[in-house]
């Protein structure tokens, strides 16, 4: 019996998935670097009880860097972040996501590569390449939202959705491989693994994504009109301008606004100081920093999966409804990781636990991807883009909110006392933006969805 070919949407999912990965490389890859640039000689206590300075392992030059701009190296990428999420819906809407995810793309991996030329002892100049690499990357996750509410039918838009824990993958293999390569090779190669990524990924991007399906190359017409029919007319082929006050005054919005904040700050605090946490207060090499703090990713992105399926299950066989959903898996993404996140008030110098803490937060908040990531194509697929760049305008703000804040409270002492009231300000902001979005949210289409055409927008195979 001959095995049934799967639909082309599944390559296009893995496209979503990749990009993601791609994304998040660009930011993980650094605190890990970073690590080994930093000129911090460590005091260490010898068995005749006095202290001796010992030199860290040479992985290149090193620069005394002070932890303000430590933390202000890592925040740069989330600056400039911010900043083009806004445009970031629009100009996808407009140009496509496919245009507009490779000149993004290019430019991430140009000024990356750059980079090593531009670090000094003065911090400034890798700063600014940064903030670029930020800037450049901020437009591809509303692209992506652009590009799944065209391709994906509305009941596998869990699964779709579960695509961009791509964002795990990618932070999970970049943390490892470049916290190999900077200990073996030295940290110059942890900028240089991003461009040799990139260029592998645009390969795949060219020759097999497109905007909309009716414009592949590969996409049977069969599964054209499946995916035409299953939007019922709520998606539509053309360029237009968002209606910014009418999304920026919609309560389902701007609530979703809010829960999408509290689940990027958890995120976020992985992502930027994680690392950090790891080699000051449980004391792990450089190799078991880069994968150790991957490892709350992985249980991150196997659960988006199983939640992404579950919903996808509940809502297909209409089970219960699609806004029970949203809001019942609140209790998954965001209640139950500010639960846990207390639970540092209590552990003390318990490390297995530490590290298992992590792990069963980022499990739970893998919800996410049925809450608040695919609720932009419940209320506008046709804005998925617009509301996504303004979602992430605000959810990208802890990227560099984080860093700063941990820099001023271990400016003096980096240890677990000083994470609990980190990982405690965390748990607050994860249930308090979680009552919001289950108070005010909505799985509805929202009137603002129709779309008045002014052209058609072109872009893919």
């Amino acid at each position: 019996m001959a095995l049934k070919k799967p639909p082309y949407r599944v390559l296009i999912a893995m496209m979503v998935l990749w990009t993601t990965a791609l994304n998040y490389c660009f930011r993980t890859f650094f605190p890990v670097t970073l690590i080994a640039m930093l000129d911090r000689n460590k005091t260490v206590k010898l068995e005749n009880g006095t202290e001796t300075s010992q030199m860290p392992p040479d992985y290149g030059p090193r620069y005394p860097w002070t932890p303000f701009q430590e933390g202000q190296l890592i925040g740069a990428y989330f600056y400039g972040y911010s900043i083009s999420s806004l445009p970031g819906g629009p100009i996808a809407e407009y140009f496509g996501p496919y245009w507009t995810v490779i000149v993004s793309s290019l430019i991430c991996a140009a000024i990356t590569s750059a980079s090593v030329f531009a670090v000094m002892e003065n911090w400034v100049p890798l700063f600014v390449c940064r903030l670029l690499v930020g800037l450049s990357g901020g437009v591809q996750y509303p692209s992506l939202q652009c590009l799944m509410g065209a391709w994906a039918p509305p009941n596998e838009k869990g699964k779709f959705t579960a695509c961009l824990m791509g964002n795990v993958l990618g932070s999970v293999i970049t943390q490892s491989i470049v916290g190999f390569l900077v200990s073996t090779m030295g940290w110059t190669w942890g900028f240089y693994f991003t461009g040799m990524v990139s260029a592998l990924f645009l390969i795949g991007w060219v020759l097999l994504v497109s905007d909309y399906p009716e414009q592949n190359w590969f996409c049977g017409a069969e599964e054209v009109a499946y995916i035409k029919e299953s939007h019922a007319g709520s998606v539509k082929i053309g360029k237009s301008k968002p209606p910014i006050l009418q999304i920026l005054t919609s309560i389902p919005f701007l609530s979703l606004v809010i829960g999408q904040f509290g689940s990027l700050w958890g995120l976020y605090l992985l992502l930027t100081v994680v690392p950090k946490f790891m080699a000051d207060v449980l004391k792990f090499n450089l190799k078991g920093v880069g994968f150790l703090s991957s490892t709350p990713g992985i249980s991150r992105l196997i659960s988006g999966f199983i939640f992404g399926a579950i919903a996808d299950f509940f809502i297909k066989r209409e089970l219960v409804k699609k806004v029970v959903v949203r809001k019942g898996f609140i209790t998954f993404s965001h209640f139950l990781p500010g639960i846990v996140m207390f639970l540092y008030l209590a552990i003390e110098d318990n490390v297995p636990i530490a590290v298992a803490l992590l792990i069963i937060m980022m499990a739970f908040n893998g919800a996410c991807v049925v809450t608040t990531i695919v609720n932009p194509q419940d209320l506008a697929p046709n804005y998925a883009g617009t509301q996504f760049g303004i979602m992430n305008f605000f959810g990208s703000m802890p990227g560099f909110i984080i860093p700063a804040m941990v820099g001023e409270l271990t400016k003096y002492k980096s240890e677990l006392p000083e994470w609990a009231v980190i990982f405690g300000i965390t748990g607050i902001i994860y249930i308090s933006s979680g009552i919001v979005f289950v108070l005010f949210g909505s799985a509805d289409l929202q009137p603002w969805n129709e779309k008045r055409e002014t052209g058609p927008a072109q872009g893919g195979s």
